[in-house]
């Protein structure tokens, strides 16, 4: 089995300006357990994360690449704390947004077909919340973590989308390793 993340990755100005509002926070907050960087964890929006067979990667990999051809714009809402002291910037849950998001569901259904549980998580349709990680501090850090969010990423700017990748994030999303990668159109 392989823990997979369908991911939709953020072009300019949005891709350099989370990884420097994660790098701000860090430099506040040595201890931030959600470091964004260029490679390592770069800007995402996670459309679904599941697990899925290895055999099914190669499959659900070839598919993506008719999704990449309209990719959705990402149009920030606001830089927000979440439980357990994360902080991420909102992405607004546009009609394209959702098509992607339900075309990736039925990618993942075709993958999952031996399995029991359909879609292997509970974050789908109403309950999909997109959003861009941008650091996980400790929670009594949070608010001012989020202002340094606030302040590095200043006016929230409507970017395209760079790519849409699938990526083996590990058991417990201790990795990013891309199995999968098409450019927009």
């Amino acid at each position: 089995m392989c823990r997979v993340d369908f991911a939709l990755i953020p072009d300019e100005p949005l891709f350099s300006g989370v990884i420097d509002a994660s790098q701000a926070i860090t430099d506040e907050y040595y201890d931030n357990a959600n470091i964004i960087d260029e490679k390592t964890f770069p800007p995402h929006v996670s459309l679904h994360i599941c697990t899925i067979p290895h055999d099914a990667v190669e499959h659900v990999g070839g598919r993506m690449r008719a999704l990449a051809a309209v990719l959705p714009e990402l149009v920030p809402t606001s830089v927000e704390g979440a439980a357990d002291g994360y902080v991420m910037l909102g992405i607004e849950r546009t009609a394209d947004m959702l098509a992607l998001h339900e075309a990736v569901l039925e990618l993942a259904v075709e993958a999952r077909q031996s399995m029991s549980d359909k879609y292997g998580s509970p974050y789908i349709r109403d309950f999909f919340n997109p959003h861009l990680s941008v650091a996980k501090v400790d929670n009594r850090d949070k608010a001012e973590a989020v202002r340094i969010g606030r302040d590095t990423l200043g006016h929230l700017a409507v970017a395209p989308s760079r790519s849409l990748d699938l990526c083996d994030i590990g058991e417990r999303s201790e990795q990013w390793k891309i199995l999968a990668s098409f450019a927009r159109g």
